[in-house]
Protein backbone atom coordinates (compact mmCIF):
# COMPACT_ATOMS: atom_id res chain seq x y z
CA UNK A 1 0.00 0.00 0.00
CA UNK A 2 1.31 3.42 -0.91
CA UNK A 3 0.59 6.60 0.94
CA UNK A 4 0.99 9.99 -0.68
CA UNK A 5 0.10 13.57 -0.04
CA UNK A 6 -3.46 14.55 -0.72
CA UNK A 7 -3.52 16.48 -3.99
CA UNK A 8 -4.77 20.04 -3.93
CA UNK A 9 -7.85 20.90 -6.04
CA UNK A 10 -6.92 22.26 -9.45
CA UNK A 11 -7.07 26.05 -9.63
CA UNK A 12 -7.16 27.93 -12.93
CA UNK A 13 -4.12 30.19 -13.53
CA UNK A 14 -4.88 33.71 -12.37
CA UNK A 15 -7.49 32.69 -9.79
CA UNK A 16 -7.30 35.50 -7.24
CA UNK A 17 -6.24 35.36 -3.64
CA UNK A 18 -9.48 36.29 -1.90
CA UNK A 19 -10.01 37.79 1.54
CA UNK A 20 -10.92 35.43 4.37
CA UNK A 21 -13.13 32.46 3.45
CA UNK A 22 -14.55 34.10 0.33
CA UNK A 23 -15.20 31.48 -2.38
CA UNK A 24 -17.95 30.18 -4.68
CA UNK A 25 -20.45 28.21 -2.62
CA UNK A 26 -19.76 30.08 0.63
CA UNK A 27 -22.57 31.63 2.65
CA UNK A 28 -22.65 35.38 3.26
CA UNK A 29 -24.84 37.39 5.60
CA UNK A 30 -24.99 40.94 6.96
CA UNK A 31 -25.10 41.36 10.72
CA UNK A 32 -28.43 42.79 12.01
CA UNK A 33 -26.74 45.85 13.53
CA UNK A 34 -25.49 46.97 10.11
CA UNK A 35 -28.96 46.56 8.61
CA UNK A 36 -30.46 48.64 11.44
CA UNK A 37 -27.84 51.34 10.80
CA UNK A 38 -29.39 52.06 7.41
CA UNK A 39 -33.07 51.52 8.24
CA UNK A 40 -35.23 54.63 7.82
CA UNK A 41 -32.63 56.43 5.67
CA UNK A 42 -34.48 56.25 2.33
CA UNK A 43 -32.23 53.61 0.75
CA UNK A 44 -32.91 53.00 -2.93
CA UNK A 45 -32.43 49.27 -2.27
CA UNK A 46 -32.70 47.77 1.20
CA UNK A 47 -29.82 45.64 2.46
CA UNK A 48 -30.56 41.91 2.19
CA UNK A 49 -31.56 40.41 5.53
CA UNK A 50 -31.20 36.74 4.61
CA UNK A 51 -28.06 34.65 4.27
CA UNK A 52 -27.07 34.24 0.63
CA UNK A 53 -25.04 31.73 -1.39
CA UNK A 54 -22.05 33.09 -3.29
CA UNK A 55 -22.48 32.06 -6.93
CA UNK A 56 -19.26 33.59 -8.29
CA UNK A 57 -16.22 35.59 -7.21
CA UNK A 58 -14.09 38.06 -9.14
CA UNK A 59 -11.10 40.36 -9.04
CA UNK A 60 -9.86 43.55 -10.71
CA UNK A 61 -7.54 46.44 -9.94
CA UNK A 62 -8.47 50.13 -9.96
CA UNK A 63 -6.42 53.07 -8.70
CA UNK A 64 -4.15 51.63 -5.98
CA UNK A 65 -6.72 49.12 -4.80
CA UNK A 66 -7.37 45.46 -5.42
CA UNK A 67 -11.08 44.74 -5.73
CA UNK A 68 -12.66 41.37 -4.97
CA UNK A 69 -16.35 40.75 -5.53
CA UNK A 70 -18.81 38.08 -4.37
CA UNK A 71 -21.91 37.65 -6.56
CA UNK A 72 -25.22 36.55 -5.02
CA UNK A 73 -28.94 36.92 -5.78
CA UNK A 74 -32.04 37.94 -3.87
CA UNK A 75 -34.95 36.58 -5.90
CA UNK A 76 -34.07 37.83 -9.41
CA UNK A 77 -31.98 40.81 -8.27
CA UNK A 78 -28.20 40.44 -8.41
CA UNK A 79 -26.45 41.54 -5.24
CA UNK A 80 -22.69 41.82 -5.07
CA UNK A 81 -20.39 42.45 -2.16
CA UNK A 82 -17.29 44.39 -3.17
CA UNK A 83 -14.21 44.07 -0.98
CA UNK A 84 -11.92 47.09 -1.40
CA UNK A 85 -8.37 46.10 -0.44
CA UNK A 86 -5.05 47.90 -0.22
CA UNK A 87 -1.88 46.62 -1.91
CA UNK A 88 -1.22 44.29 1.03
CA UNK A 89 -4.63 42.67 0.76
CA UNK A 90 -6.12 44.32 3.84
CA UNK A 91 -9.85 44.95 3.46
CA UNK A 92 -10.50 48.68 3.83
CA UNK A 93 -14.28 48.52 3.49
CA UNK A 94 -17.03 46.60 1.74
CA UNK A 95 -19.70 47.85 -0.64
CA UNK A 96 -23.04 46.11 -0.89
CA UNK A 97 -24.24 46.84 -4.44
CA UNK A 98 -27.46 45.80 -6.15
CA UNK A 99 -28.13 46.07 -9.86
CA UNK A 100 -30.69 48.84 -10.15
CA UNK A 101 -31.03 49.00 -13.92
CA UNK A 102 -29.56 47.51 -17.11
CA UNK A 103 -29.70 49.50 -20.37
CA UNK A 104 -28.90 48.17 -23.85
CA UNK A 105 -27.95 51.10 -26.15
CA UNK A 106 -28.95 50.17 -29.69
CA UNK A 107 -27.14 52.72 -31.86
CA UNK A 108 -23.91 54.68 -32.01
CA UNK A 109 -25.81 57.79 -30.94
CA UNK A 110 -27.22 55.90 -27.98
CA UNK A 111 -23.69 54.98 -26.89
CA UNK A 112 -22.58 58.59 -27.32
CA UNK A 113 -25.15 59.50 -24.70
CA UNK A 114 -23.25 57.34 -22.21
CA UNK A 115 -19.62 57.43 -23.36
CA UNK A 116 -19.32 60.50 -25.59
CA UNK A 117 -17.25 63.59 -24.79
CA UNK A 118 -20.08 64.84 -22.59
CA UNK A 119 -21.55 61.44 -21.82
CA UNK A 120 -23.47 60.52 -18.69
CA UNK A 121 -20.65 58.25 -17.50
CA UNK A 122 -18.25 60.90 -16.26
CA UNK A 123 -20.61 63.85 -16.05
CA UNK A 124 -20.55 66.04 -12.92
CA UNK A 125 -23.83 64.72 -11.57
CA UNK A 126 -26.40 62.03 -12.18
CA UNK A 127 -30.18 62.25 -12.04
CA UNK A 128 -31.12 58.62 -11.51
CA UNK A 129 -34.38 56.94 -12.57
CA UNK A 130 -35.29 56.63 -8.88
CA UNK A 131 -35.71 60.43 -8.78
CA UNK A 132 -32.62 60.98 -6.65
CA UNK A 133 -29.57 63.10 -7.59
CA UNK A 134 -25.98 62.00 -7.14
CA UNK A 135 -22.71 63.95 -7.45
CA UNK A 136 -19.64 62.48 -9.12
CA UNK A 137 -17.24 60.94 -6.58
CA UNK A 138 -14.24 60.32 -8.90
CA UNK A 139 -12.30 62.84 -10.94
CA UNK A 140 -12.30 66.62 -11.30
CA UNK A 141 -13.68 69.17 -13.74
CA UNK A 142 -16.88 69.35 -15.75
CA UNK A 143 -16.31 65.85 -17.17
CA UNK A 144 -14.05 63.00 -16.01
CA UNK A 145 -12.85 60.08 -18.10
CA UNK A 146 -14.48 56.78 -17.13
CA UNK A 147 -12.24 54.44 -15.12
CA UNK A 148 -11.33 51.37 -17.15
CA UNK A 149 -10.76 47.92 -15.65
CA UNK A 150 -11.07 44.26 -16.65
CA UNK A 151 -12.86 42.05 -14.16
CA UNK A 152 -12.24 38.29 -14.03
CA UNK A 153 -15.36 36.48 -12.81
CA UNK A 154 -14.95 32.88 -11.65
CA UNK A 155 -17.97 30.61 -11.36
CA UNK A 156 -15.59 27.75 -10.56
CA UNK A 157 -11.97 28.11 -9.33
CA UNK A 158 -10.86 25.38 -11.75
CA UNK A 159 -12.46 26.92 -14.86
CA UNK A 160 -11.50 29.89 -17.03
CA UNK A 161 -13.08 33.18 -15.90
CA UNK A 162 -15.60 35.38 -17.66
CA UNK A 163 -13.87 38.61 -18.66
CA UNK A 164 -15.84 41.84 -18.30
CA UNK A 165 -14.39 45.13 -19.52
CA UNK A 166 -15.71 48.08 -17.53
CA UNK A 167 -15.79 51.83 -18.16
CA UNK A 168 -17.04 53.12 -14.82
CA UNK A 169 -17.84 56.21 -12.80
CA UNK A 170 -18.92 56.45 -9.17
CA UNK A 171 -21.56 58.87 -7.88
CA UNK A 172 -22.83 59.54 -4.36
CA UNK A 173 -25.51 61.35 -2.37
CA UNK A 174 -25.72 62.10 1.37
CA UNK A 175 -27.58 59.53 3.44
CA UNK A 176 -27.68 60.64 7.07
CA UNK A 177 -24.11 60.45 8.32
CA UNK A 178 -23.27 58.07 5.46
CA UNK A 179 -23.68 58.08 1.69
CA UNK A 180 -25.49 56.05 -0.95
CA UNK A 181 -23.57 55.31 -4.14
CA UNK A 182 -24.40 54.66 -7.77
CA UNK A 183 -21.76 52.89 -9.84
CA UNK A 184 -22.48 53.55 -13.51
CA UNK A 185 -20.64 51.15 -15.80
CA UNK A 186 -20.51 50.43 -19.54
CA UNK A 187 -19.70 46.72 -19.74
CA UNK A 188 -18.53 44.38 -22.48
CA UNK A 189 -18.77 40.64 -21.90
CA UNK A 190 -19.12 37.64 -24.20
CA UNK A 191 -19.62 39.88 -27.23
CA UNK A 192 -22.43 41.83 -25.59
CA UNK A 193 -22.36 45.46 -24.49
CA UNK A 194 -24.65 47.17 -22.01
CA UNK A 195 -24.79 49.83 -19.31
CA UNK A 196 -25.38 48.84 -15.71
CA UNK A 197 -26.38 51.07 -12.82
CA UNK A 198 -25.53 49.59 -9.42
CA UNK A 199 -26.76 51.19 -6.21
CA UNK A 200 -25.32 50.53 -2.77
CA UNK A 201 -23.68 51.59 0.47
CA UNK A 202 -20.42 51.11 2.36
CA UNK A 203 -20.28 48.52 5.12
CA UNK A 204 -17.87 47.93 7.97
CA UNK A 205 -15.79 44.81 7.16
CA UNK A 206 -16.67 43.21 10.50
CA UNK A 207 -20.40 43.52 9.70
CA UNK A 208 -20.28 40.81 7.02
CA UNK A 209 -20.14 37.11 7.89
CA UNK A 210 -18.69 34.71 5.31
CA UNK A 211 -18.47 30.99 6.03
Amino acid sequence: MFFGKKSEPAVYPGYPKLPGTLRPGAIVGIQPGEILRYEGLDLSAALPKDELVIEAVSSMDIFDMHIARAYTKVNDVQVLFQFNQDKNGEVLDINCFQIFQEIYPATTNDWETWLGDNGLIGGPDLNAPNGKSYARDWGDGPHAEPVEATEKIFLDPSQAPILVKHQMMLYARPLGDDREFVLLSADEENGQALVRALVGVVMNPVALNVY
